[in-house]
């Protein structure tokens, strides 16, 4: 229940306390009573998050990680005006449904489980309803990678929703875990396609119970020549969310190198919470393994694999070439690497993470909480001369965070002796990952550079 307040300060405020407490705050009758303000409401607080007015609202802009995941529907690492909308708007829905009861926890008003299954999806008020779309780019099904089972189809660039978190967190829940899978992730040579042979979900790794998608990867080869050089790609999305096939990841990269004569391979690994550290990393140690023994078939050299990640992937990419012990349990050490690049990563010094910034619930998602295990899982701690850690090409961007991971890890490399090079880059975190492979990227060069 809404507090009785100033009825225009309520309003001004009223996107502030949706978007904070998620709507646990606030009541149907409240919403209802002010339902004609929400819409210039929405619009000035819009505008009050969005600080460099460029229409969009980014996760440091809002400030809060976790429900910035939440509410940023296309996984593009910005949340739209109209992300915002449908956001509040599916919350209120599902609150007036009536076997969305609710309970307290905590002092906050957080939503129960409805009795009946069929409405599950809708039911969970903190639980956003999905939007699908028409599918794009090769056209392909892209199974459903929560919790690690299969669920629905959904598009290229619908990301996967919210997986649920721990147990204080308000009622996120996976409301369709248990909803009948599709037929398996198979794989598909699409033949010869605009100069590029594209070879999908080819699986890497089987472990029973787990979808096969998050141990699978697709395969981006130019259509003639052989020997190509491999760059191996690992999506970020804070170790709980994003796939292979996310148009950010795959369809603006493999173009630009494939055209350049580069196989790109984009992989997927297990997520959080259903599994923690170090299941994340021993995916993409057996993904690069897989690369290392089977890419020569797809006209790649095994001799000269390269390594990139973007946010969580780039701190998993850090981890694998710095920490030995996953490379050489899946058969191979740290020599398989000729190179990594890292844009924008995350967790390079996890326990200096956790000490001087509140960080959001994903990390104790993903690493618990127990400090050992944030040492064990923070590049840093393995770095040391004489291991054959390959040369690293770090960007950043201006985010206090980031600077701080960044700086670290590099003074850590270069006190090793590796070779080390950094760049910050004015752009934001989503923008850096998302441009790279487009026409006059200053980030691409760079990166085309430390391939020669």
């Amino acid at each position: 229940m809404c507090l009785l307040i100033n009825y225009r300060v309520w309003s001004s405020s009223l996107l502030a306390v949706c978007l904070i407490s998620g709507l646990n705050g606030c009541n149907d009758d409240d919403l209802q009573q002010q339902n004609s303000l929400i819409s210039p409401v929405i619009q000035q607080r819009f505008n009050q998050f969005d600080s460099n007015h460029d229409g969009k609202i980014t996760i440091d802009e809002l400030n809060r990680p976790t429900l910035f995941y939440r509410v940023d529907r296309n996984n593009d690492g910005s949340i739209t005006l109209q992300e915002a909308r449908d956001y509040l708007d599916q919350r209120q829905a599902a609150r007036r449904r009536p076997s969305a009861s609710t309970s307290s926890d905590m002092g906050m008003s957080v939503a129960s489980p409805p009795v009946s299954d069929s409405d599950t999806a809708l039911a969970w008020a903190s639980y956003p309803a999905p939007r699908y779309q028409p599918l794009v780019s090769d056209q392909r099904p892209l199974p459903d990678t929560r919790n690690g089972r299969m669920s629905e189809t959904i598009s290229y660039d619908a990301a996967p929703r919210p997986v649920p978190a721990r147990r204080l967190r308000l009622a996120r829940a996976d409301a369709d875990a248990d909803q009948d899978a599709p037929a398996g992730n198979t794989p598909i040579d699409t033949g010869n396609t605009g100069g590029v042979r594209k070879f999908l979900n080819l699986p890497y790794a089987t472990i029973p119970g787990v979808n096969p998608n998050l141990l699978s990867l697709d395969v981006y080869a130019p259509a003639t020549g052989q020997n190509h050089p491999v760059i191996v790609m690992v999506h970020g999305g804070g170790w709980q969310r994003g796939d292979k096939a996310n148009t950010n990841i795959a369809t603006n990269k493999y173009r630009h190198f494939t055209q350049a004569g580069y196989v790109f391979v984009s992989i997927n690994y297990r997520l959080s919470p259903a599994v923690k550290h170090p299941a994340h990393v021993q995916d993409v140690a057996k993904a690069l393994a897989w690369v290392a023994k089977n890419i020569n078939r797809y006209s790649g050299n095994p001799a000269r694999i390269y390594l990139m990640g973007h946010s969580a992937g780039a701190h998993l990419a850090a981890l694998v070439a710095t920490d030995q012990r996953y490379l050489e349990a899946a058969g191979e050490n740290l020599q398989l690497l000729k190179g990594v690049i890292l844009l924008d990563g995350a967790g390079y010094d996890i326990p200096r993470l956790m000490q001087e910034h509140n960080q959001p619930d994903f990390y104790v998602d993903a690493f618990g909480n127990d400090a050992r295990i944030w040492k064990d899982a923070s590049p840093v701690t393995h770095i040391t001369s004489g291991k054959s850690i390959p040369p690293f090409l770090i960007f950043y961007t201006p985010r206090t965070r980031s600077q701080m991971l960044t700086e670290s890890l590099h003074q850590s490399l270069r006190s090793a002796g590796i070779p080390t090079r950094i760049k910050m880059v004015n752009k934001s975190h989503a923008q850096i990952n998302r441009e790279v492979g487009q026409s006059g990227d200053d980030v691409t060069q760079s990166i085309m550079e430390f391939l020669k």
